[in-house]
Protein backbone atom coordinates (compact mmCIF):
# COMPACT_ATOMS: atom_id res chain seq x y z
CA UNK A 1 0.00 0.00 0.00
CA UNK A 2 1.08 3.73 -0.41
CA UNK A 3 2.01 6.46 1.68
CA UNK A 4 -0.85 8.07 0.73
CA UNK A 5 -3.43 5.72 0.71
CA UNK A 6 -2.12 4.73 4.36
CA UNK A 7 -2.29 8.61 5.34
CA UNK A 8 -5.74 8.92 3.87
CA UNK A 9 -6.87 5.72 6.16
CA UNK A 10 -5.43 7.70 9.06
CA UNK A 11 -7.22 10.47 8.58
CA UNK A 12 -10.58 8.50 7.95
CA UNK A 13 -9.96 6.74 11.38
CA UNK A 14 -9.33 9.71 13.17
CA UNK A 15 -12.19 11.81 11.66
CA UNK A 16 -14.50 8.83 13.01
CA UNK A 17 -12.64 8.86 16.21
CA UNK A 18 -13.20 12.68 16.26
CA UNK A 19 -16.84 12.31 15.41
CA UNK A 20 -17.42 10.00 17.75
CA UNK A 21 -16.03 11.88 20.35
CA UNK A 22 -18.16 15.12 20.14
CA UNK A 23 -21.25 12.75 19.73
CA UNK A 24 -20.77 11.31 22.85
CA UNK A 25 -20.13 15.00 24.16
CA UNK A 26 -23.49 16.05 22.82
CA UNK A 27 -25.62 13.44 22.75
CA UNK A 28 -24.13 10.80 25.53
CA UNK A 29 -23.35 11.13 29.59
CA UNK A 30 -19.86 11.25 29.18
CA UNK A 31 -18.15 15.06 30.48
CA UNK A 32 -14.91 16.43 30.10
CA UNK A 33 -11.98 14.33 29.09
CA UNK A 34 -14.06 11.08 28.64
CA UNK A 35 -15.67 11.08 25.34
CA UNK A 36 -11.56 12.17 23.80
CA UNK A 37 -10.13 8.78 25.48
CA UNK A 38 -13.33 6.92 24.19
CA UNK A 39 -12.42 8.25 20.41
CA UNK A 40 -8.94 7.71 20.80
CA UNK A 41 -9.91 4.14 21.94
CA UNK A 42 -11.79 3.84 18.74
CA UNK A 43 -8.87 5.32 17.03
CA UNK A 44 -6.55 2.96 18.34
CA UNK A 45 -8.90 -0.48 17.86
CA UNK A 46 -9.36 0.37 14.14
CA UNK A 47 -6.06 0.66 13.64
CA UNK A 48 -5.62 -2.65 15.08
CA UNK A 49 -8.40 -3.85 12.96
CA UNK A 50 -6.75 -2.27 9.88
CA UNK A 51 -3.21 -3.93 10.78
CA UNK A 52 -4.87 -7.49 11.59
CA UNK A 53 -6.72 -7.42 7.91
CA UNK A 54 -3.91 -5.60 6.57
CA UNK A 55 -1.32 -8.28 8.03
CA UNK A 56 -4.11 -11.30 6.79
CA UNK A 57 -4.03 -9.75 3.23
CA UNK A 58 -0.03 -9.55 3.02
CA UNK A 59 0.38 -13.23 4.59
CA UNK A 60 -1.89 -14.42 1.78
CA UNK A 61 0.50 -12.50 -1.02
CA UNK A 62 3.77 -14.18 0.86
CA UNK A 63 2.31 -17.86 0.59
CA UNK A 64 0.74 -17.49 -2.53
CA UNK A 65 4.35 -16.20 -3.68
CA UNK A 66 5.94 -18.88 -1.81
CA UNK A 67 3.69 -21.54 -2.94
CA UNK A 68 4.15 -19.84 -6.28
CA UNK A 69 7.95 -20.04 -5.45
CA UNK A 70 7.62 -23.95 -4.67
CA UNK A 71 6.13 -25.14 -7.72
CA UNK A 72 9.02 -23.22 -9.93
CA UNK A 73 11.58 -25.05 -7.98
CA UNK A 74 9.58 -27.77 -8.20
CA UNK A 75 9.50 -27.49 -12.42
CA UNK A 76 12.98 -26.31 -12.17
CA UNK A 77 13.67 -29.89 -10.33
CA UNK A 78 11.88 -31.99 -12.43
CA UNK A 79 13.39 -30.58 -16.22
CA UNK A 80 16.97 -30.56 -13.96
CA UNK A 81 16.66 -34.13 -13.48
CA UNK A 82 15.26 -34.87 -17.00
CA UNK A 83 18.18 -33.11 -17.91
CA UNK A 84 20.62 -34.90 -16.08
CA UNK A 85 18.61 -38.41 -17.04
CA UNK A 86 18.85 -37.23 -20.68
CA UNK A 87 22.94 -36.43 -20.14
CA UNK A 88 23.34 -39.65 -18.65
CA UNK A 89 21.72 -41.36 -21.52
CA UNK A 90 23.79 -39.56 -23.80
CA UNK A 91 27.31 -40.31 -22.36
CA UNK A 92 26.16 -43.75 -21.91
CA UNK A 93 25.70 -43.84 -25.65
CA UNK A 94 28.89 -41.97 -26.91
CA UNK A 95 31.04 -44.38 -23.83
CA UNK A 96 29.15 -47.07 -26.33
CA UNK A 97 29.59 -45.95 -29.57
CA UNK A 98 33.18 -44.76 -28.49
CA UNK A 99 33.81 -48.42 -27.55
CA UNK A 100 32.03 -49.63 -30.21
CA UNK A 101 34.16 -47.74 -32.48
CA UNK A 102 37.40 -48.54 -30.48
CA UNK A 103 36.57 -52.04 -30.46
CA UNK A 104 35.92 -51.88 -34.56
CA UNK A 105 39.39 -49.92 -34.65
CA UNK A 106 41.24 -52.65 -32.35
CA UNK A 107 39.81 -55.88 -34.81
CA UNK A 108 40.65 -54.05 -37.97
CA UNK A 109 44.10 -53.15 -36.80
CA UNK A 110 44.67 -57.22 -35.77
CA UNK A 111 43.52 -57.62 -39.41
CA UNK A 112 45.98 -55.54 -40.46
CA UNK A 113 48.41 -56.57 -38.55
CA UNK A 114 48.26 -60.21 -39.53
CA UNK A 115 48.44 -59.08 -43.36
CA UNK A 116 51.64 -57.41 -42.42
CA UNK A 117 53.04 -60.84 -40.65
CA UNK A 118 52.03 -63.00 -43.35
CA UNK A 119 54.08 -60.66 -45.79
CA UNK A 120 56.96 -60.78 -43.43
CA UNK A 121 57.14 -64.52 -43.22
CA UNK A 122 57.25 -64.73 -47.32
CA UNK A 123 61.05 -64.56 -47.82
CA UNK A 124 61.53 -66.59 -49.88
CA UNK A 125 59.73 -67.10 -53.57
CA UNK A 126 57.95 -70.46 -53.85
CA UNK A 127 58.09 -72.72 -56.94
CA UNK A 128 55.77 -71.22 -59.76
CA UNK A 129 53.65 -73.94 -60.80
CA UNK A 130 50.70 -72.90 -63.91
CA UNK A 131 47.73 -71.88 -62.02
CA UNK A 132 43.99 -71.77 -62.91
CA UNK A 133 42.49 -68.10 -62.96
CA UNK A 134 39.87 -67.09 -60.16
CA UNK A 135 36.93 -64.55 -61.09
CA UNK A 136 38.73 -63.09 -63.98
CA UNK A 137 35.88 -63.75 -66.19
CA UNK A 138 33.72 -62.05 -63.80
CA UNK A 139 33.95 -58.78 -65.92
CA UNK A 140 34.17 -55.48 -64.28
CA UNK A 141 32.99 -53.39 -61.18
CA UNK A 142 31.22 -50.42 -61.60
CA UNK A 143 32.65 -47.30 -59.67
CA UNK A 144 31.36 -45.37 -56.77
CA UNK A 145 32.23 -42.27 -58.29
CA UNK A 146 31.28 -42.94 -61.75
CA UNK A 147 34.78 -42.30 -63.32
CA UNK A 148 35.67 -44.29 -65.93
CA UNK A 149 37.93 -47.25 -65.80
CA UNK A 150 41.01 -47.12 -65.46
CA UNK A 151 42.44 -48.73 -68.79
CA UNK A 152 44.37 -52.26 -67.61
CA UNK A 153 48.16 -52.27 -68.86
CA UNK A 154 49.78 -55.12 -69.87
CA UNK A 155 52.45 -56.57 -67.48
CA UNK A 156 55.90 -55.80 -68.73
CA UNK A 157 57.55 -58.91 -70.01
CA UNK A 158 59.36 -60.41 -66.61
CA UNK A 159 59.44 -64.06 -65.15
CA UNK A 160 57.40 -65.58 -62.93
CA UNK A 161 59.96 -65.08 -59.80
CA UNK A 162 60.28 -61.26 -61.18
CA UNK A 163 56.03 -61.00 -60.93
CA UNK A 164 56.07 -62.58 -57.50
CA UNK A 165 58.45 -59.89 -56.30
CA UNK A 166 55.81 -57.23 -57.70
CA UNK A 167 53.18 -58.79 -56.33
CA UNK A 168 54.89 -58.62 -53.17
CA UNK A 169 56.49 -55.07 -53.29
CA UNK A 170 52.47 -54.12 -54.33
CA UNK A 171 50.61 -55.53 -50.95
CA UNK A 172 53.52 -54.08 -48.50
CA UNK A 173 53.05 -50.64 -50.53
CA UNK A 174 49.71 -51.34 -50.49
CA UNK A 175 48.98 -50.68 -54.33
CA UNK A 176 46.12 -52.85 -53.92
CA UNK A 177 42.75 -51.48 -56.24
CA UNK A 178 38.95 -52.57 -55.33
CA UNK A 179 36.69 -52.39 -58.33
CA UNK A 180 33.19 -53.20 -58.03
CA UNK A 181 30.81 -54.85 -60.95
CA UNK A 182 27.36 -54.15 -60.63
CA UNK A 183 24.53 -57.12 -60.60
CA UNK A 184 21.15 -55.70 -61.93
CA UNK A 185 17.78 -56.89 -61.35
CA UNK A 186 16.17 -58.48 -64.98
CA UNK A 187 14.35 -57.51 -67.19
CA UNK A 188 14.75 -54.11 -65.18
CA UNK A 189 18.42 -53.44 -64.89
CA UNK A 190 18.53 -51.65 -61.82
CA UNK A 191 21.74 -51.86 -59.97
CA UNK A 192 20.63 -54.00 -56.68
CA UNK A 193 24.37 -55.34 -55.52
CA UNK A 194 27.98 -55.36 -56.79
CA UNK A 195 30.91 -58.20 -56.84
CA UNK A 196 33.94 -56.64 -55.40
CA UNK A 197 37.71 -57.52 -57.44
CA UNK A 198 40.91 -56.35 -56.61
CA UNK A 199 43.42 -55.32 -59.01
CA UNK A 200 47.59 -54.72 -57.78
CA UNK A 201 49.41 -52.06 -59.40
CA UNK A 202 53.03 -52.67 -60.05
CA UNK A 203 55.78 -50.25 -59.23
CA UNK A 204 55.63 -47.67 -62.41
CA UNK A 205 51.45 -47.83 -62.44
CA UNK A 206 50.79 -50.87 -64.64
CA UNK A 207 48.00 -52.59 -63.51
CA UNK A 208 48.47 -56.40 -62.41
CA UNK A 209 45.46 -58.30 -63.78
CA UNK A 210 43.87 -61.36 -61.82
CA UNK A 211 44.44 -63.63 -64.65
CA UNK A 212 48.47 -61.76 -64.08
CA UNK A 213 49.06 -62.48 -60.78
CA UNK A 214 47.27 -65.70 -59.34
CA UNK A 215 49.25 -67.55 -61.48
CA UNK A 216 51.63 -67.12 -59.39
CA UNK A 217 50.59 -66.00 -56.32
CA UNK A 218 48.25 -68.69 -55.78
CA UNK A 219 51.19 -71.62 -55.45
CA UNK A 220 53.76 -68.94 -53.73
CA UNK A 221 50.85 -68.82 -51.05
CA UNK A 222 50.02 -65.20 -50.94
CA UNK A 223 46.15 -65.52 -52.00
CA UNK A 224 45.04 -65.27 -48.83
CA UNK A 225 46.79 -61.93 -48.06
CA UNK A 226 45.24 -60.86 -51.17
CA UNK A 227 41.84 -62.49 -50.24
CA UNK A 228 42.04 -60.71 -46.77
CA UNK A 229 43.14 -57.22 -48.05
CA UNK A 230 39.60 -57.49 -50.39
CA UNK A 231 37.52 -58.66 -47.59
CA UNK A 232 38.31 -55.78 -45.32
CA UNK A 233 38.12 -53.00 -47.97
CA UNK A 234 34.90 -54.52 -48.93
CA UNK A 235 33.43 -53.92 -45.19
CA UNK A 236 34.69 -50.27 -45.78
CA UNK A 237 32.80 -49.81 -49.06
CA UNK A 238 29.70 -51.40 -47.69
CA UNK A 239 29.63 -49.06 -44.67
CA UNK A 240 29.88 -45.90 -47.40
CA UNK A 241 27.43 -47.76 -49.74
CA UNK A 242 24.94 -47.40 -46.31
CA UNK A 243 25.15 -44.26 -45.71
CA UNK A 244 23.48 -43.86 -49.41
CA UNK A 245 21.10 -46.83 -50.38
CA UNK A 246 20.70 -49.61 -47.85
CA UNK A 247 19.35 -52.07 -50.34
CA UNK A 248 22.56 -52.08 -52.51
CA UNK A 249 24.87 -54.70 -50.82
CA UNK A 250 28.55 -56.17 -52.32
CA UNK A 251 29.70 -59.78 -52.72
CA UNK A 252 32.90 -60.40 -51.79
CA UNK A 253 34.99 -63.61 -52.79
CA UNK A 254 36.75 -65.86 -50.16
CA UNK A 255 39.19 -68.79 -51.24
CA UNK A 256 39.51 -71.66 -49.39
CA UNK A 257 43.02 -70.43 -48.27
CA UNK A 258 41.17 -67.94 -46.20
CA UNK A 259 38.69 -70.16 -44.69
CA UNK A 260 41.77 -72.76 -43.43
CA UNK A 261 43.46 -70.30 -42.35
CA UNK A 262 43.87 -70.56 -38.21
CA UNK A 263 45.38 -67.26 -37.86
CA UNK A 264 43.50 -64.95 -39.67
CA UNK A 265 40.07 -66.13 -39.94
CA UNK A 266 39.49 -66.17 -35.80
CA UNK A 267 40.53 -62.58 -36.28
CA UNK A 268 38.35 -62.06 -39.46
CA UNK A 269 35.34 -63.12 -37.55
CA UNK A 270 35.72 -61.34 -34.38
CA UNK A 271 36.34 -58.24 -36.96
CA UNK A 272 32.95 -59.22 -38.17
CA UNK A 273 31.15 -59.12 -34.80
CA UNK A 274 31.92 -55.55 -34.93
CA UNK A 275 30.44 -55.15 -38.49
CA UNK A 276 27.64 -57.37 -37.79
CA UNK A 277 24.89 -54.43 -38.24
CA UNK A 278 26.03 -55.13 -42.41
CA UNK A 279 25.25 -58.85 -42.48
CA UNK A 280 22.47 -58.02 -44.74
CA UNK A 281 24.62 -56.01 -47.36
CA UNK A 282 27.14 -58.30 -47.60
CA UNK A 283 27.55 -61.43 -48.78
CA UNK A 284 30.59 -63.97 -49.07
CA UNK A 285 31.07 -65.98 -52.20
CA UNK A 286 32.76 -69.00 -53.01
CA UNK A 287 33.90 -70.92 -56.04
CA UNK A 288 31.92 -73.96 -57.30
CA UNK A 289 34.99 -76.02 -57.01
CA UNK A 290 35.70 -74.60 -53.29
CA UNK A 291 32.22 -75.82 -52.04
CA UNK A 292 32.78 -79.22 -54.10
CA UNK A 293 35.61 -79.44 -51.84
CA UNK A 294 34.41 -78.29 -48.17
CA UNK A 295 35.59 -80.37 -45.60
CA UNK A 296 34.82 -79.89 -41.53
CA UNK A 297 37.24 -77.12 -40.95
CA UNK A 298 35.17 -74.53 -43.76
CA UNK A 299 31.99 -76.08 -42.55
CA UNK A 300 32.92 -74.77 -38.86
CA UNK A 301 34.45 -71.52 -40.65
CA UNK A 302 31.20 -70.96 -42.59
CA UNK A 303 29.33 -71.52 -39.59
CA UNK A 304 30.74 -69.01 -37.77
CA UNK A 305 30.13 -66.30 -40.03
CA UNK A 306 26.82 -67.90 -39.96
CA UNK A 307 25.73 -67.28 -36.84
CA UNK A 308 26.30 -63.45 -37.13
CA UNK A 309 23.68 -63.57 -40.03
CA UNK A 310 25.97 -63.23 -43.10
CA UNK A 311 24.61 -64.91 -46.40
CA UNK A 312 26.88 -67.14 -48.96
CA UNK A 313 27.08 -66.90 -52.46
CA UNK A 314 28.33 -69.89 -54.98
CA UNK A 315 29.96 -68.68 -58.34
CA UNK A 316 32.51 -70.30 -60.87
CA UNK A 317 29.27 -73.04 -61.75
CA UNK A 318 30.84 -75.44 -64.30
CA UNK A 319 28.25 -77.88 -63.79
CA UNK A 320 24.32 -77.50 -62.89
CA UNK A 321 24.08 -81.06 -61.48
CA UNK A 322 23.75 -79.23 -57.93
CA UNK A 323 22.98 -80.46 -54.47
CA UNK A 324 20.90 -77.39 -53.53
CA UNK A 325 20.01 -79.14 -50.09
CA UNK A 326 23.35 -78.98 -49.04
CA UNK A 327 24.09 -75.69 -50.65
CA UNK A 328 20.97 -74.63 -48.23
CA UNK A 329 22.06 -76.42 -45.22
CA UNK A 330 25.52 -74.28 -45.62
CA UNK A 331 23.17 -71.05 -45.82
CA UNK A 332 24.01 -70.23 -49.28
CA UNK A 333 21.68 -67.72 -50.86
CA UNK A 334 23.02 -67.32 -54.39
CA UNK A 335 24.04 -69.48 -57.29
CA UNK A 336 25.71 -67.81 -59.91
CA UNK A 337 26.02 -69.17 -63.19
CA UNK A 338 27.33 -68.19 -66.59
CA UNK A 339 25.10 -67.65 -69.37
CA UNK A 340 27.39 -69.69 -71.64
CA UNK A 341 26.94 -72.56 -68.94
CA UNK A 342 23.06 -72.28 -68.44
CA UNK A 343 22.60 -71.81 -71.98
CA UNK A 344 25.02 -74.12 -73.48
CA UNK A 345 23.99 -77.19 -70.69
CA UNK A 346 20.77 -76.31 -71.78
CA UNK A 347 20.90 -76.66 -75.83
CA UNK A 348 23.16 -79.81 -75.27
CA UNK A 349 20.67 -81.21 -72.58
CA UNK A 350 23.94 -82.40 -70.73
CA UNK A 351 22.10 -82.13 -67.02
CA UNK A 352 19.91 -84.17 -65.07
CA UNK A 353 18.01 -80.64 -64.07
CA UNK A 354 15.87 -78.80 -67.12
CA UNK A 355 17.68 -75.35 -66.61
CA UNK A 356 14.41 -73.81 -66.79
CA UNK A 357 13.47 -75.70 -63.83
CA UNK A 358 17.05 -74.05 -61.85
CA UNK A 359 14.92 -71.17 -60.81
CA UNK A 360 11.67 -73.05 -59.44
CA UNK A 361 14.06 -75.26 -57.79
CA UNK A 362 16.55 -72.26 -56.33
CA UNK A 363 13.62 -70.62 -54.74
CA UNK A 364 12.16 -73.69 -53.06
CA UNK A 365 15.53 -73.81 -51.03
CA UNK A 366 15.68 -69.68 -50.40
CA UNK A 367 18.39 -69.27 -53.27
CA UNK A 368 18.48 -66.81 -56.03
CA UNK A 369 20.09 -67.24 -59.08
CA UNK A 370 22.41 -65.00 -60.71
CA UNK A 371 23.78 -65.21 -64.37
CA UNK A 372 27.03 -63.82 -64.98
CA UNK A 373 29.25 -63.08 -67.73
CA UNK A 374 26.79 -61.67 -69.80
CA UNK A 375 28.19 -60.18 -72.82
CA UNK A 376 25.52 -59.14 -75.89
CA UNK A 377 21.69 -58.42 -75.45
CA UNK A 378 21.46 -61.68 -77.01
CA UNK A 379 22.68 -63.07 -74.15
CA UNK A 380 19.71 -61.24 -72.23
CA UNK A 381 17.01 -62.91 -74.35
CA UNK A 382 18.31 -65.93 -73.53
CA UNK A 383 18.51 -66.02 -70.01
CA UNK A 384 15.12 -64.39 -69.57
CA UNK A 385 13.44 -67.80 -71.21
CA UNK A 386 14.89 -69.20 -67.34
CA UNK A 387 13.43 -66.08 -65.71
CA UNK A 388 16.24 -65.11 -64.17
CA UNK A 389 16.22 -62.52 -61.38
CA UNK A 390 20.03 -60.96 -61.41
CA UNK A 391 22.33 -60.53 -63.81
CA UNK A 392 26.00 -59.61 -64.41
CA UNK A 393 28.21 -58.54 -66.88
CA UNK A 394 30.13 -56.46 -69.26
CA UNK A 395 26.87 -55.54 -70.65
CA UNK A 396 25.44 -53.97 -67.44
CA UNK A 397 28.61 -52.16 -66.80
CA UNK A 398 32.71 -52.86 -67.30
CA UNK A 399 35.21 -52.74 -64.29
CA UNK A 400 35.35 -49.55 -62.54
CA UNK A 401 37.58 -48.43 -59.39
CA UNK A 402 36.64 -47.05 -56.16
CA UNK A 403 38.27 -44.00 -55.62
CA UNK A 404 41.30 -43.79 -52.27
CA UNK A 405 39.05 -40.99 -50.77
CA UNK A 406 36.34 -43.50 -50.09
CA UNK A 407 38.19 -46.06 -47.97
CA UNK A 408 39.48 -43.58 -46.32
CA UNK A 409 37.06 -41.84 -45.40
CA UNK A 410 35.20 -45.08 -43.85
CA UNK A 411 38.38 -45.97 -42.44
Amino acid sequence: MSRLNRFMLVSIYAIAAATMALGLMVFGTLKGIEPWFAGALAFLVLSQLHMSVSHGAERKRVSKGFADLNSFISGLSRDLERSENELEALTERFETEGQSQSDEVVSEMRVIKSFVKKLAEEQQPAKITSGSERGVANGALLALDGTEPMRPRLVAQMNDEQLLDTIRDALEDNRVDLYLQPIVTLPQRKVRYYEALTRLRGNEGEVIMPGDYMRVAEPAGMMPIIDNLLLFRCVQVVRKLNERDADTGVFCNISANSLLDSEFFPQFVEYMQHNQHLSEQLVFEFSQATVNGIGPIEIASLEALARLGFRFSMDQVTDINIDYRKLHNLNIRYVKISAAVLVGQADHGTTDIRPEDIKELMARYGMNLIVDMIEKERSVVDVLDFNVDFGQGYLFGSPRPVRDEVLVDVA
